[in-house]
């Protein structure tokens, strides 16, 4: 992994208009496994924005490349993954700009994200995903369209309770500390067996929508 580093970063710092570099992600913590990538968020001048993948080595590689206008509008939308990878990331170019927008994310991060509710629609949707499990309950689909229904499921559990968005893979830990009863939930969805997967779905589903009734609900009309 640091042989890949070495050679990933000089890649990265090749690139046109490139102003400062942050190494983000999990090796950039020190919690790399055998299948973690290199990460790396960039400052360029100008106005457009890329991402690029490549191998280093053995090391898969991904650069982020955006002006600081574009980074400031995803810190402006709530772009969880932008954030945390300028807040946590370790800086490895430096540039005024850069220590400015991760100062801003920083900020933002800590500030909380503000709960939501659940429009109607999106109420709906997350209940129509699950009716749509029951269709195919004993197909080996079933399995997939359980699993998509989750990820609604859970994304509106962090909208509601205004907590910032985070990897599928890192749910089981951060919902142990957050909402014990959601953990023990969602892990019994995803420990589940053919025979119990349904029940489990819908037993999250009931704690974070409340009701798994047909509603009525609409959309705000707009013009096409």
């Amino acid at each position: 992994m640091a042989t890949g580093y070495v050679s990933a970063l000089e890649r990265v710092k090749q690139a046109d208009g490139v102003l400062g570099i942050v190494w983000a992600g999990s090796a950039a913590r020190g919690q790399a496994d055998l299948h973690s990538d290199l990460d790396f968020y960039v400052l360029v001048s100008g106005d457009r924005r890329w991402r690029t993948s490549f191998m280093a080595g053995a090391a898969p590689v991904e650069a982020f490349y955006n002006p600081a206008r574009q980074i400031r509008k995803y810190i402006a939308q709530g772009d969880a993954s932008s954030m945390f990878m300028l807040a946590e990331g370790r800086v490895v170019l430096e540039h005024p700009e850069l220590e400015a927008l991760i100062l801003e994310a920083r900020q933002t991060l800590a500030a909380g994200r503000p709960a939501k509710l659940l429009a109607s629609d999106e109420s709906h949707t997350a209940v129509d995903e699950v009716w749509e499990t029951r269709s195919v309950v004993g197909q080996p689909i079933h399995v997939q369209v359980a699993m998509q229904a989750v990820k609604r499921i859970v994304g509106a559990l962090y909208q509601q309770r205004g907590w910032w968005d985070t990897k599928p893979k890192h749910w089981p830990g951060d919902l142990a500390l957050r909402d014990a009863q959601a953990a023990g939930l969602l892990l019994a969805v995803l420990e589940a067996g053919a025979d119990t997967l349904q029940a489990a779905l819908e037993a999250l589903a009931l704690y974070v929508l409340g009701s798994l009734d047909w509603a009525e609900s609409s959309t705000v009309p707009e013009e096409v």
